[in-house]
């Protein structure tokens, strides 16, 4: 299961709750079904990881 976060920058990431059944038996972690969004929620006042790092770039 995971949850979508909307950020400031219009971007969406996504972030993993839990793991499946079969994920959390196997020693990878390795999913190969669906995947179900369980919640979302918008981040008002922040950036993607991506353009954090774009305008850190810019300032330097």
């Amino acid at each position: 299961q995971y949850e979508v976060i909307h950020f400031h920058c219009t971007h969406a990431g996504r972030r993993l709750i839990k793991h499946c059944h079969f994920a959390r038996n196997d020693p990878n972690h390795q999913c190969f079904g669906s995947w179900s969004i369980s919640r979302e929620w918008i981040s008002a006042n922040q950036l993607c990881q991506s353009c954090t790092q774009q305008a850190a770039s810019r300032r330097a």
